[in-house]
């Protein structure tokens, strides 16, 4: 499944440590501000109780120069020069110097005198509990932002994963290195789903070879047990001649043949499954120069033509790229009426060439299963198959390209080899 690749707005691709940065500091300001705020509201509230209940009792100068204070009836209380800012108990008349007075005594007694007293206290712990709420805040943003969603991802893939189901798409849900993990394990997980797949169509692929290889021993077999049962019957009995005996045996032989060439062919395969291309560099005129003397060879001059289009020095297994060449050749000489065609060209990171013939082309069926094993064609055109295009397709696939098959438009069939031709 593919993925959509988009831009990912700024907030999103900023890294786990500038984002970290970034909601410290916003945090930290908010916190700075949040406590100034504090500290005037705190300070409103001190200077209002000291205005309401402790200034009314502080000496003022009056016209003539003498001091007085306000009692709380409202009375003016003078008193003498030689006690300034002096405090007069409204119950009992008596004066004090107000230095020696607590000016929190006259707070009336409950919250406000407990505000009052322990103002300072107050304002450290609201300050320590503002710190912890930025903190706590600062902590709380960052992770909704940048680590609760990637983590979601990840467990929900490595779930999936765990259960062996690959058929989802790793969502990145940022650009930073969480979002980039997010990528690492979509592409584990393609990685993971294209290896499943791989290997069910090896293990695909085997279950039809097998399935071929006993159709087309059923017959050998078949043949030897039928003659064999013959000779076994007939022999005791003198029913059979030395020259019948001879004809069956020499029977018996061709099929014992066939069953050891398909043995030899299945071991054939199982090697080239196991095979490792060995790529080297070549001039691409000096492959194509190779290639069409090897089709001058097979085919003759005169029913060959060959295109070249592309320049340049590829990577490729010459003996892995002629021996498909040389299948492809042997198959379009087998149904070509009089000429084939070849075209060779390298375009980007792989090579391609098409043999085409002008014979009657592939039937419809064919053009889908002719490079099964032992795949056998109907109708007046039939013709087995064989491994000739399995072995083609499995080197090609081998050396990272793949085998294409087709009909021309004028008449003929065609088949196009790619390979893979980095180094």
């Amino acid at each position: 499944m593919a993925q959509v690749t988009r831009k990912l707005p700024w907030h999103r691709r900023l890294s786990l440590r500038w984002a970290l940065v970034f909601t410290t500091l916003l945090c930290a300001l908010a916190g700075f501000l949040l406590l100034a705020l504090e500290t005037a509201v705190l300070e409103e509230a001190r200077d209002a109780i000291y205005y309401k209940y402790i200034t009314p009792y502080y000496a003022e100068e009056s016209a003539t120069g003498d001091l007085y204070v306000i009692s709380p009836d409202g009375k003016t209380v003078y008193v003498e020069a030689t006690m300034p800012y002096a405090y007069v108990d409204p119950d009992t008349g008596e004066t004090y110097p107000l230095a020696d007075t607590p000016s929190s005594q006259f707070v009336p007694a409950g919250p406000l005198r407990f505000f009052y007293q322990h103002v300072g206290e107050i304002a450290l712990g609201v300050y320590v509990a503002t710190a912890v709420l930025c903190f706590f805040a600062d902590a709380w943003w960052f992770y909704h932002w940048k680590i609760k969603k990637p983590l979601a991802v990840l467990g929900a893939a490595s779930r999936k994963i765990a259960e062996n189901d690959l058929g989802f798409a790793v969502e990145q849900p940022s650009g930073d290195e969480l979002g980039q993990l997010c990528a690492s394990f979509e592409t584990m997980r393609r990685s993971l789903e294209e290896n499943n797949k791989a290997l069910w169509q090896a293990v695909e692929e085997r279950r039809r070879l097998n399935a071929a290889f006993a159709h087309d021993l059923r017959t050998p077999l078949t043949v030897l047990q039928g003659y064999g049962d013959y000779l076994l019957e007939g022999l005791p009995a003198g029913q059979v001649t030395p020259e019948k005996a001879e004809e069956t045996l020499t029977t018996m032989k061709r099929s014992l043949t066939r069953l050891q060439r398909y043995a030899e062919s299945m071991s054939e395969l199982q090697r080239l499954e196991d095979l490792v291309p060995q790529k080297a560099p070549v001039e691409f005129d000096s492959l194509c120069r190779l290639l069409e003397d090897t089709a001058a060879i097979l085919r003759g001059p005169e029913g060959v033509g060959f295109t070249a289009q592309g320049t340049g020095t590829v990577y490729v297994d010459q003996e892995l790229v002629f021996r498909v060449f040389e299948n492809l050749m042997s198959n379009a000489g087998r149904y070509a009426r009089q000429r084939v065609e070849i075209t060779v060209c390298l375009e980007g990171s792989q090579l391609r060439f098409t043999v085409a013939d002008d014979g009657h082309g592939f039937p419809r069926e064919a053009l889908k299963r002719a490079a099964e094993p032992y795949y056998r064609a109907e109708g007046p055109s039939g013709s087995h198959f064989g491994l000739g295009l399995t072995i083609c397709q499995l080197l090609c696939k081998k050396h990272g390209g793949s085998l294409t098959l087709g009909n021309r438009p004028q008449g003929g069939a065609e088949v196009t080899a790619a390979f893979g031709v980095e180094p």
